[in-house]
């Protein structure tokens, strides 16, 4: 019985620590207000708030999405028309807005907006 709890216990412990070898520890972005640039290359807040800070522009949480998301992810997403079939998520924040505009050529565009519907 012991040997399973050790066994079980390795097993454990590799996963946990596979797991926070892959986890992204850039948290936060930039966002330059003068010419939208955003960069997602900051560990805490008070790294992006330094960056910013004389320059005008803000923090805000990166937007990470899912490339497959759970069922229930999808139902509570916002819905693109009122048929909600296309399963694409409202463009809502900052970040996402001045990213995912039509004014960006789509090859500069993050991957992720693909999740997301154009914003207007």
């Amino acid at each position: 019985m012991s040997r399973i709890s050790l066994v079980a216990a390795s097993v454990a412990v590799i996963l946990v620590t596979v797991g926070a070898a892959f986890a992204d520890p850039y948290k936060w972005c930039a966002v330059d207000s003068s010419g939208g640039g955003t960069n997602c290359g900051f560990v805490t807040i008070e790294q992006c708030r330094a960056t910013v800070s004389g320059q005008g522009g803000f923090c805000e949480p990166k937007q990470v999405v899912p490339p497959n998301l759970s069922p229930a992810a999808k139902a509570a997403a916002p819905k693109t028309n009122s048929s909600g079939n296309s399963g694409l998520m409202e463009c809502v924040t900052a970040s996402c807005t001045i990213n995912c505009s039509p004014k960006v050529a789509k090859r500069f565009r993050p991957k992720w907006c693909k999740y997301f519907k154009e914003p207007v």
